[in-house]
């Protein structure tokens, strides 16, 4: 994974470049559709891709994702129980404990460098502790944040570094898929949904060989994919995970980056005008005909008091603006703002840069995308814009409004990702892909 960071200086040409207080790497930065999650907008965000272009990945040990979960509740009790089938707790010294459906509920306390397990009487102590399920759901419950469902089994270890604890889901991949659907996107049509399933399933074997973890391979919250357990409630979301099982996005034989956002707003842009890097021939610009136009981020409008936009510049820069002017890409997003004053000094931020920051650092300001228009008019800023997210590859509401018009899942993925293929990894004779890049 590469990181951006930018760092003051001024260049040659008069331009002031930010200094960011924090670094922009792919996983961070996804933390932005956190800040602006609403029902419907799931956002993979990442920059070009890094590392030896002959990078593979192992397919062999693909059927099986781990997951860390409930690492921003980070809570200190668990409550377990078992649904449909026996659950086995296990320390680290190899003692156990069974806790069987109709049996109540067992509790996990995570105390520093240990995990207790309390049954009634049963009290078992130890650094870490597994539990497996093999065939049915453990619920899960935390204090304030609810019950969940789960597949798979779990560990519980104590990270020294992050002076916390670590609940890793040990789940099978296309289980996961299912949940990330409704985690991602929860709409009703089939061929939307087995869209997103195609996307998420190439997104997670991505991001599983990036990943900069030891312990686990993916988070459960935006900086990977938004992962909330299985979800029974909506069988549609497993129906289209089973039916597209298997199914990777690949260009020129090579695993793609398939990234999504929720709303593109009538046109996607190619990634290299949203992020740095290289062009990569499957995320190309296109325009949708309007198929987004369902969306409620289709259209929207934000006034800002200008004082308050150069008050935050002005905090983290030391940087007094006079006059901004916005450049564009051919889709329309802004790709980059520039702040002048007029003494020949000029504060350059790329557009989703801009974005970022005002969405990160303002408690009122919120810019659902950069595909937008600026007005100012006696110290009001209005930002008329379209779209919600980054709006490079996958539009999911594009996708959804395609599916109502008839379209297949493969014509949806064909249409947002240009020139690439469906495969199936479990047909891959070598186990091993390689990763576009």
């Amino acid at each position: 994974m590469q990181n951006i960071i930018y760092r003051t200086n001024i260049q040659g040409n008069g331009f002031l470049k930010p200094r960011s207080q924090f670094v922009i790497t792919l996983a961070a930065s996804l933390l932005l559709s956190l800040l602006l999650r609403l029902p419907i907008g799931g956002e993979a965000f990442t920059g070009s891709p890094a590392g030896d272009s002959d990078s593979y990945l192992d397919l062999s040990r693909a059927d099986t994702v781990r997951v860390s979960i409930l690492g921003n509740e980070n809570p200190g009790v668990l409550r377990i129980n078992a649904v449909d089938d026996m659950i086995r707790f296990r320390t680290a010294s190899g003692d156990s404990a069974l806790l069987g459906p109709g049996d109540g509920f067992a509790f996990l306390y995570l105390q520093h460098g240990k995990v207790m397990f309390r049954k009634g009487d049963r009290v078992l102590e130890s650094p870490t502790l597994s539990f497996s399920n093999s065939v049915g759901l453990t619920q899960v419950f935390v204090q304030g944040f609810g019950n969940r469902l789960y597949h798979g089994d779990f560990e519980i270890l104590f990270d020294e570094r992050q002076n916390r604890h670590l609940i890793i889901n040990r789940v099978p991949l296309e289980d996961y898929v299912a949940s990330v659907i409704g985690g991602e996107m929860n709409f009703r049509e089939l061929e939307a949904l087995k869209t997103q399933a195609v996307v998420s399933r190439t997104y997670a074997l991505w991001s599983i060989h990036r990943s900069p973890y030891a312990q686990f391979d993916l988070s459960d919250d935006e900086q990977n994919q938004v992962y909330v357990g299985a979800l029974p409630v909506r069988p549609d979301y497993a129906e289209a995970a089973t039916a597209t099982s298997g199914e990777i996005l690949t260009w020129s034989n090579r695993l793609i980056l398939a990234a999504f956002s929720s709303t593109c707003g009538g046109a996607t842009s190619h990634n290299e005008d949203v992020w740095s890097g290289d062009p990569l021939p499957y995320l190309r610009s296109t325009g949708d005909g309007g198929a987004c136009s369902v969306s409620p981020h289709y259209r929207w409008r934000l006034q800002v008091h200008e004082s308050e936009l150069s008050e935050l510049i002005s905090s983290r820069y030391g940087y007094r603006f006079s006059d901004m002017e916005l450049d564009y890409d051919t889709a329309g997003r802004v790709r980059s703002v520039v702040f002048t004053n007029g003494t020949g000094r000029r504060l350059l931020f790329e557009g989703n840069e801009f974005r970022t920051i005002l969405n990160r650092h303002s408690d009122t300001i919120r810019l659902r995308s950069t595909r937008f228009r600026i007005e100012r008019d006696n110290g009001t800023i209005t930002f008329t814009g379209n779209g919600l997210g980054h709006g490079v590859g996958l539009c999911q509401w594009g996708a959804k409004g395609f599916a109502e018009a008839g379209w297949s899942y493969r014509d949806i993925l064909s249409f947002y990702f240009t020139g690439t293929k469906i495969v199936d990894l479990n047909t891959i004779e070598s186990k091993q892909i390689a990763l576009s890049g």
